[in-house]
């Protein structure tokens, strides 16, 4: 009888343990599991798996915020009802938090039912550069989820760590069940009383089995089954660190005998806004520094300013996905002659620009508006584009682009053909070049060479002129009183006659052994305002030449949509003049006219002229679109010091051109070009060549995978 009460107790919890031996937990399983909400730039490597109570998850992480939310249905086929205890869902990563959210905000999975939950996964801290390793991290986790089965109805008082509460009836306890930490606490308990007991049954006391029955009544009620199940996550989660395409850029030029340079010097990045560069860098490593961005193949040429990156076309990639140098031609819209006199005078449909189609080599075209040619409609005809007919589709297209007389226009003509497949097609810069305005981008007033014969005998020359009342009077040189009577280097006004005076007068601008080359002024005060005419006035810039009306037609219909990822910036069509040579009326009449990149070397990316500035923004030099062409001067920062003149851009076996006038002479508009064999030149600009667009992405663009290489080109998205 002495151990008799010892035995008691142990019947008394006996129970307990009997019971937690018959739990089953496999009742608790997980039914699907898909994702639901995908928040950033989280990508899903592979769909989830779950077998049991298992979970697999395979992910991908680039900027803190990113989540990703998956639906999940907890299934409890027992008759316990489980809760879910979330204290238990931590894990150690100071990258990645995981939650749960329910859908009726309880943690309780009832008995026979099913459970549907959100787990949520979030990249919630910035991870650290010295734990990268080629820019990536990872942070993959195995954590439990534990569930417990809900407290037994108890009759008894219910006994919790804060206070003892009043007897309740079960089906008024909101949430009766207990969490692990509340079933430590009891544990603790439990065991302190066996203590207790174990001292006071020591004890010699005839109150002592008292103690004992009335300590054992108490802790009774807490006493009783849990069952308990995990379900285990296993996470895979790569965080990578998304390199913008400007800091690689900037970054390779810090390397030891890096093929990137900074620049020194000044830049226009921005409209009217010339600085001391201080973000701009010239990689020329041009083979190794390929971009794949909204499908089309890229070359980088250089940062900007304004921290982006200015890339060259550089056609489709080939079937591997890759930009080399051995992809077929490709189909492109190609300008099949200088240009012809088409006669206008019917009702046809006129496009400001133009759509087309490879496969079945048809134009059509956009913006559409219907007009016959004549001496009052010509000038809102220039720079349009038209089938010759009152239908919008087309296989030959025809651009005009100058005034020949009042029936008759000269235009070029367009098909679609095979063409080389780093460029877009092939055009001429314009297609006329006998006239110095034919070197903008865009141009307005067009003063033609008008002939290359000298004076009549005897004529009268002069140094300069004044203009009254439609007439023309020749004026002498300073400190002479007579005018000449030969061209010479101080005389080459001429009105063709011996009196001096003429409606319009002729001004000689060049001279070689055969020829007298000049212009007509018809209403101009001198030269010096035919030079403004066409080169620096404010309205400079109202029809688009040829080759800008091909590239603005091929952006907008396979790029217009990518605009917010590009940056407004200067495209430099510079028409700066670097000598004047015989349109200067003080100089020798063998001189050329020539401009900033008249030598092909010129490494200065300034733009000084506002109405050079192309850009979106500028309403002096409006862009249709954020697209042009790379300027001689970005080409020939690109050029290898032991090959004068070469730039190491890939060799496409084809010209194409660049956004630089060189020089006026004789009665030729000359543009640089570069060479099939990536030598730098100048070019009649009515010469046939590649198209290569250029375009720049803004300072958030994002390398999303790749290495640069024509293999494995950096991919933008």
């Amino acid at each position: 009888m002495k151990y008799l009460k010892y035995f008691l107790f142990l019947l008394l919890i006996i129970p307990f343990m009997v019971l937690a031996e018959e739990c089953d937990v496999s009742n608790i399983t997980i039914t699907s599991m898909k994702p639901n909400k995908i928040e950033g730039n989280t990508e899903v490597i592979s769909d989830p798996t779950f077998e049991d109570r298992t979970i697999n998850l395979d992910l991908k992480m680039y900027d803190v915020g990113d989540s990703i939310s998956y639906d999940m249905t907890i299934k409890n086929d027992s008759e316990e009802d489980y809760m879910i205890d979330e204290d238990t869902f931590k894990t150690d990563s100071d990258y990645i938090e995981y939650s749960l959210k329910t859908n009726d905000n309880t943690n309780v999975v009832k008995a026979n039912s099913t459970k549907e939950v959100s787990l949520i996964v979030t990249y919630k801290k910035e991870i650290e550069d010295d734990k990268l390793t080629n820019n990536k991290f990872n942070a993959s986790n195995s954590l439990k989820l534990s569930l417990n089965t809900s407290e037994k109805e108890q009759p008894l008082d219910i006994i919790t760590t804060d206070n003892i509460k009043e007897s309740l009836d079960p089906q008024e306890v909101k949430n009766p069940v207990t969490s692990v930490s509340s079933m430590m606490l009891i544990s603790i308990i439990l065991l302190t009383s066996i203590v207790i007991m174990y001292i006071l049954a020591k004890r010699k006391n005839r109150y002592t089995k008292y103690l004992l029955i009335v300590l054992s009544m108490i802790l009774i009620p807490t006493v009783y089954a849990i069952c308990k199940c995990d379900i285990e996550v296993e996470s895979t989660i790569e965080i990578e660190k998304k390199q913008k395409l400007y800091d690689t850029i900037a970054n390779l030029s810090k390397e030891e005998n890096s093929c990137v340079t900074k620049y020194e010097g000044e830049v226009t990045d921005e409209v009217g806004k010339t600085v001391t560069a201080s973000n701009v860098y010239f990689d020329k490593c041009v083979d190794q520094r390929n971009v794949i961005f909204d499908g089309f193949c890229w070359q980088v040429i250089r940062t900007t300013e304004t921290s982006g990156t200015k890339l060259i076309y550089n056609g489709e990639p080939d079937s591997n996905g890759e930009c080399g140098i051995s992809r077929s031609d490709h189909k492109g819209i190609v300008q099949s002659n200088y240009g012809s006199s088409q006669n206008l005078t019917n009702e046809y449909l006129y496009g400001n620009s133009f759509t087309y189609d490879t496969s079945t080599k048809k134009f059509t075209l956009i913006d559409t508006t219907t007009a016959t040619w004549s001496d009052s409609t010509y000038e809102d005809l220039i720079g349009k584009f038209t089938c010759m007919k009152v239908t919008d589709t087309c296989d030959i297209l025809y651009n005009v682009y100058e005034y020949r007389n009042s029936t008759t226009a000269y235009v070029s003509h367009y098909t679609i053909e095979d063409t080389n497949y780093a460029g877009i097609g092939t055009s001429s810069f314009n297609s006329n070049f006998h006239s110095t305005a034919w070197i903008g981008y865009m141009y307005n007033k067009i003063y033609y060479f008008a002939g290359s014969s000298p004076p009549i005998r005897g004529s009268l020359m002069g140094n300069d002129v004044s203009y009254s009342n439609g007439t023309y009077t020749l004026l002498p040189a300073s400190g002479e009183s007579e005018l000449g009577t030969s061209l010479d280097s101080t005389h080459h006004y001429s009105c063709n006659n011996t009196t001096g005076f003429c409606d319009k007068v002729r001004y000689y601008y060049y001279s070689d052994a055969n020829n007298d080359y000049y212009i007509e002024l018809d209403g101009e005060a001198n030269i010096e305002e035919v030079l403004k005419n066409m080169l620096y006035n404010d309205n400079v810039n109202r029809y688009s030449s040829s080759i800008k009306g091909k590239i603005d037609a091929w952006y907008n219909q396979n790029l217009s949509d990518k605009t917010t990822m590009l940056e407004d910036v200067v495209y430099c069509n510079s028409r700066n003049i670097a000598d004047l040579g015989a349109w200067d009326k003080n100089k020798y009449l063998r001189s050329y006219l020539l401009f900033k990149n008249h030598n092909l070397n010129n490494t200065d990316l300034s733009c000084t002229n506002i109405t050079d500035q192309f850009a979106v923004k500028n309403n002096k030099a409006k862009l249709t679109y954020p697209v042009a062409l790379a300027s001689l001067e970005e080409l020939y920062n690109l050029t290898n010091n032991n090959n004068l003149y070469y730039s190491v851009l890939t060799k496409t076996n084809n010209m194409w051109w660049s956004l630089s006038p060189t020089n006026f002479r004789d009665y030729n508009a000359i543009m640089s070009r570069v060479n099939s064999d990536g030598s730098l030149s100048g070019s009649y600009l009515s010469n046939i060549a590649s198209v290569r667009p250029m375009i720049s992405l803004n300072s958030e663009a994002i390398i999303t995978s790749g290495n640069g290489s024509t293999i494995n080109p950096w991919i933008i998205e």
